[in-house]
């Protein structure tokens, strides 16, 4: 057989719907490993001397059955990608068929390729131990937002020794497309890179799982290449080719060839001068049943290397270090929960869902949950329904006792209700100008910034488009991946009409033409129980500079571009609220300045806005400022001054004012006994009202 250059290869497998439909799928990982080549060439130097290693490696009487502690990672983000412990038992048990000859269709095998089919004879369990010496059930759970865009970044959140565990990482997608990858042994870019990391709906064949074959072995085949197997064609991603014909996955009774193209199931594909065998778990077929005698020889030769520390999974110490080899003790739950939203209106019902995990519930479990402000407080039920009579943010904790032992877990700032009655009224324009935003000095009228990066969003005075500071999402200190959120106050769209539309200026630039920073503006009416999306932008169509910034980025004053947004849904709704949502995409700084909400008609149906400007200057003032209003007709108006308590501190009615633009003093609406700080004034007539503020320093 033909022997081709020794290459790295990640598998990259997937499907994108629930129907087993067969497409090809792109090879994400060469320039991933020629960067960490490139970096480190001694991982170059590894893989050689394990190839080396491999040439030489004969199985003699050793052929002694293999058992490897494992641990699956799940990443999630309180989602389907949050997968049961049924299903990783559903997708262990697949792995340990396939490993040992156990699958009941490894009898449908092609008789050309019956006298091949090898008995690996390697077991996969779960670790009962973990690194720092607790029980474990070999499952862990970590809530981030990179499961929508996981790679290598996804390890840095959570990763045992791998001198001692299999790591496999679970997550709803792939940045690059795959359904799985796997470093070769020795080609990982570090040590806690290595590993395996799966799509969930190509994990095992229940649950979220699309149950094809092509899905449910695509963990048996992720696993080939962690033990030093490439696919049938070499070590590429593009089955099919003519080319492949030219190069070789070093195994001598695996035949040469092209590859299954389109993941279908052509018995009697021949290429390359020979029967393919299409069955096999490292191909790209719909009906992989089985591994070659040649490639158990290769995994066992990769398992008695020194190389990325294989030959230390099966030792007799490791095995009783990890748990595998005992009898599985019950551990004490760790604790999670969820609820069905953190956002609500005073007085309705949120239901906390108990998302604990690490031991089976029995009947040794109690529940203890604390829910300060709440009604009731606090709750034995294992998924109680609660709900809050006051505006306010609050904390929630859960303690779980069962026969092992006892763990709780507090969420602080988790739970936010929203006002219903807001004193907030559009439109007005949102300037970014108050020094303390998003706090505003009042819970009714603060906004709020949601990140888990804690630096991902700040007012800054480096760019505006108007006046003197907006808002900054600081990219270049944000993983890529992560969602960050701006959230308005609940505000009163009572008196606005049909077309409405929220305006605001944005500037973005790319770091490259990879950038692909997402903006999201949403809109809810239930103060935040539930969101519509209304605008979505990324990458270039988000941009508004000429070209790419690579370094932090400020723009000038013609970068800015202003964005007008369909918000019809508000029109005439007393709790709206709007969200500003950026996924983070690799690029440059993103400003956001000047939100006027809401740019629309004024009034019921078609009856015109009566007032239809609204200003107070100078803002900030000192002591005392100028309102001045514009009048479409003629009408009685009330002026009114409020704290941010919301207490009216003075008020003025004007009858049968004619149309034109007036001015008059907050002096003269409620005197010159004004403290320092943030004030609502306020025009009514008889058909709308429109609110703006004004800082007193």
């Amino acid at each position: 057989m033909k022997k081709g250059i020794l290459a790295v290869c990640v598998s990259v497998l997937s499907l994108t719907s629930y129907q087993a439909q067969a497409q090809n799928k792109t090879c994400g990982t060469s320039h991933a490993v020629q960067e960490a080549l490139a970096n480190n060439p001694a991982l170059q130097s590894e893989r050689q001397q394990l190839e080396e290693f491999t040439q030489n490696y004969t199985m003699g009487a050793e052929r002694v059955h293999r058992i490897i502690p494992v641990v699956f990672h799940v990443i999630h983000n309180y989602g389907p990608e949050n997968i049961s412990k049924e299903q990783i038992l559903d997708a262990l048990r697949i792995i340990n068929e396939d490993y040992q000859l156990q699958n009941e269709d490894q009898s449908q095998v092609i008789s050309s390729f019956q006298n091949l089919v090898a008995n690996i004879d390697i077991e996969f369990r779960l670790a009962t131990i973990d690194p720092n010496g607790n029980c474990t059930e070999g499952i862990t759970r970590t809530v981030s937002e990179l499961t929508y865009s996981a790679d290598n970044n996804v390890k840095e959140l959570v990763s045992w020794p791998r001198n001692k565990y299999l790591n496999i990482w679970i997550v709803d997608n792939i940045s690059f497309g795959a359904g799985g990858y796997a470093y070769l042994p020795g080609s990982a870019p570090g040590a806690q890179n290595d590993g395996i990391v799966v799509v969930n709906t190509q994990f095992g064949s229940i649950g979220t799982s699309n149950g094809s074959n092509f899905s449910a072995r695509t963990l048996t085949h992720e696993i080939g290449h962690f033990l030093n197997l490439e696919h049938p064609w070499g070590g590429t991603n593009s089955p099919g080719d003519a080319a492949n014909c030219d190069i070789d996955d070093e195994v001598n009774d695996t035949p040469n060839t092209i590859g299954v193209a389109g993941q279908n199931c052509n018995l009697s594909q021949t290429s390359c001068g020979s029967l393919d065998n299409v069955q096999n778990y490292m191909d790209y077929s719909s009906c992989a049943i089985m591994f070659t005698e040649g490639q158990k020889q290769r995994m066992w030769a990769a398992l008695n290397s020194n190389t990325a520390s294989r030959n230390n999974l099966w030792s007799a110490g490791n095995l009783a270090a990890t748990g595998v080899d005992g009898t599985p003790q019950v551990c004490t739950p760790i604790v999670d929960f969820h609820a069905n939203t953190d956002e609500n209106c005073a007085n309705s019902d949120i239901t906390f869902t108990d998302l604990s995990y690490n031991a089976d519930v029995d009947q040794s479990w109690n529940w203890n949950w604390s829910f300060p402000g709440g009604t009731p407080s606090s709750s034995n039920d294992q998924n109680p329904v609660i709900s809050y009579s006051e505006p306010g943010t609050y904390a929630v904790t859960l303690t779980i006792t069962n026969s092992a032992g006892s763990s709780s877990k507090t969420k602080t700032n988790y739970i936010h209700i929203n006002t219903d009655q807001p004193n907030l009224v559009a439109p007005f324009v949102e300037g970014i100008e108050t020094e303390t935003f998003p706090l505003m000095g009042w819970l009714a009228v603060d906004w709020r910034f949601v990140s888990s990066n804690n630096n991902a969003l700040a007012r800054t005075t480096n760019a505006a488009a108007s006046g003197n500071a907006s808002i900054i999402y600081n990219n270049l200190q944000v993983a890529d991946g992560v969602v960050s959120h701006i959230y308005s106050p609940v505000v009163n769209c009572s008196f606005v009409g049909t077309p409405a539309s929220m305006k605001f200026k944005v500037a973005y630039a790319q770091r490259g033409g990879s950038s692909e920073d997402k903006l999201e503006v949403w809109i809810s009416t239930d103060c935040g129980r539930t969101w519509t999306r209304r605008y979505s932008k990324s990458g270039e169509t988000l941009s508004t500079k000429t070209g790419y910034a690579s370094s932090a980025w400020t723009p000038n004053a013609s970068e800015w571009r202003e964005e007008s947004v369909s918000v019809v849904p508000v029109a005439g709704k007393q709790t709206a609220m709007f969200r500003f949502t950026i996924t983070d995409g690799g690029g440059n700084n993103l400003y956001i300045d000047d939100i006027n909400i809401v740019d629309a008609p004024i009034g019921f149906t078609d009856i015109q806005s009566a007032a239809s400007s609204l200003e107070v200057y100078p803002n900030p003032g000192f002591g005392d400022a100028t309102v001045g209003y514009s009048l479409n007709k003629v009408s009685d108006i009330t002026l009114s001054v409020r704290d941010i308590t919301g207490r009216v501190l003075g008020s003025v009615v004007k009858t049968n004012q004619t149309p034109g633009t007036f001015n008059t003093r907050i002096s003269d609406i409620c005197g010159l006994d004004l403290k320092s700080g943030i004030y609502m004034i306020t025009i009514s007539t008889n058909s709308n009202s429109m609110t703006t503020r004004w800082l007193n320093n």
